[in-house]
């Protein structure tokens, strides 16, 4: 079995880039990727250089193509644990029994939003619209409970 330099867990923008980058300065990289972005669920992107507008899918395959284009190695696949080797580096298993060698390992998987409860009782509360620039309400917040 032969290692990788880098395994990166976690396809989005920032595996994608590191996996790139990685790439382009001839390291052998693998990036897993569990197929499901934290931004599924937007039909566009903004405010992202040179691609305003964009799908998020779009962006994400641009960015496997040059990845593979570099010669890094992308996989579908859920890491399931991270054990150290002990000499060199460490084992990457995934859920469907892979046992991956890997000298370095970069974690790059999306956080998860959480909203709080919102509440308005007992007086006056302090709240705050943000709006994109098309003038769209986006988000309100207000006093948390």
């Amino acid at each position: 079995m032969s290692q990788h330099d880098a395994v990166v867990i976690g396809g989005g923008a920032a595996g994608l880039s590191a996996a790139l980058v990685l790439s382009r300065a001839r390291r052998r990289v693998l990036v897993v990727d569990a197929g499901s972005p934290r931004n599924a669920p937007a039909a566009h992107m903004h405010g992202f250089l040179s691609r305003d507008g964009l799908p998020p899918g779009e962006l994400l395959a641009y960015g496997r193509n040059e990845v593979k284009n570099y010669g890094g190695e992308i996989i579908a696949g859920t890491v399931t644990a991270l054990v150290p080797d002990g000499r060199t580096g460490f084992w990457v298993l995934l859920g469907d029994g892979q046992r991956i060698s890997a000298r370095r390992l970069l974690v790059t998987t999306a956080t998860s939003y959480r909203t709080s409860p919102v509440c308005v009782s007992g007086g006056p509360a302090t709240s705050c619209t943000v709006r994109t620039a098309t003038d769209t309400r986006f988000a309100t917040a207000g006093s948390v409970c």
